[in-house]
């Protein structure tokens, strides 16, 4: 042990020295104070949430510090992050304190800027639904629908609890059975434009139409 403490006694004696130089150095001079615009990062929202407002994407963040300190000091040397993780479903107002505000050492936030932001979270959910098919035109004369099947059969839809908690059902667009004497498979684009969703697990399906002679 003593001989690890004893390795280049000198070198570690003189950092020590500059160390201590240093600190005085600074700690001797006054303080001075100035402002910085910063952006401000959001994290922790909440699972099966999202935020639907556009709170402000900066925050003025005055400093106080050794002079020494202040004159080298940069924005991007300050960084505003704010916790989210305990919001709630709707507006929720959160105070900006010098604890979200990380800093040089030896460098202390004054005030901010403004000192509280609101957040609007909404949340996110999935709901299963039925495919319908829907038709357009007749098939030809002395020829029938006489049956439809659809490939898959549902869609799991993803979206703002308020937009889509009361769907049911989705459709296809129309399907165009004009003229059709035969069975056929037809690639079906879903009828998604009105809808809000955040994602959807397939935006088409296969129709099977079966067509069938009339009695």
């Amino acid at each position: 042990m003593k001989r690890v403490l004893l390795t280049n006694i000198r070198l570690k004696l003189l950092s020590l020295a500059f160390a201590s130089a240093l600190w005085f150095f600074v700690a001797g001079q006054s303080n001075t104070e100035v402002g910085f615009i910063v952006p401000i990062s959001f994290k922790g929202v909440p699972k099966e949430m999202i935020m639907t407002s556009t709170p402000p994407g900066e925050v003025e963040v005055r400093v106080m510090g050794p002079k020494l300190f202040i004159n080298n000091l940069s924005p991007s040397q300050i960084i505003a992050e704010l916790d989210l993780s305990d919001g709630k479903e709707g507006l929720n107002t959160y105070k900006l304190s010098p604890k979200d505000i990380v800093t040089p050492m030896g460098v202390e936030v004054l005030r901010l800027r403004p000192n509280s932001v609101d957040v609007k979270m909404e949340r996110l959910i999935k709901v299963n639904l039925p495919i319908k098919v829907r038709l357009n035109g007749r098939p030809e004369s002395g020829f029938r629908v006489s049956g439809i099947s659809v490939i898959p059969k549902a869609v799991i839809a993803t979206g703002l609890k308020k937009d889509i908690k009361d769907l049911s059902e989705i459709y296809t667009r129309p399907v165009d059975v004009t003229g059709l004497r035969y069975s056929t498979t037809i690639s079906a684009p879903l009828d998604v434009q009105d809808f809000e969703f955040r994602s959807i697990s397939t935006d088409k399906a296969d129709v099977r139409i079966i067509i069938k002679k009339e009695r």
